[in-house]
């Protein structure tokens, strides 16, 4: 029999992705405020949507998504 690890004999699949990607939340890391995304780009730029209203640009540097458990 050969060696094969569990790794090797089947794909493992996140829980969750750790990309931001576009209709999902995120969160600022400096201030902890929960803003939506309204567009992602892979340049490293993103367009926010606040709660209180306003769209604007930010690196997405400064943005983690939010894991939601349904």
């Amino acid at each position: 029999m050969d060696n094969i690890s569990l790794s090797e004999t089947r794909e493992a699949t996140p829980l969750y992705s750790k990309a931001l990607t576009q209709g999902a939340k995120a969160r600022i890391k400096h201030t902890g405020q929960i803003v939506d995304l309204i567009r992602v780009s892979d340049h490293g730029i993103s367009v926010v949507a606040f709660r209180t209203g306003g769209e604007y640009f930010i690196s997405n540097k400064f943005l983690e998504p939010v894991i939601t458990v349904h």
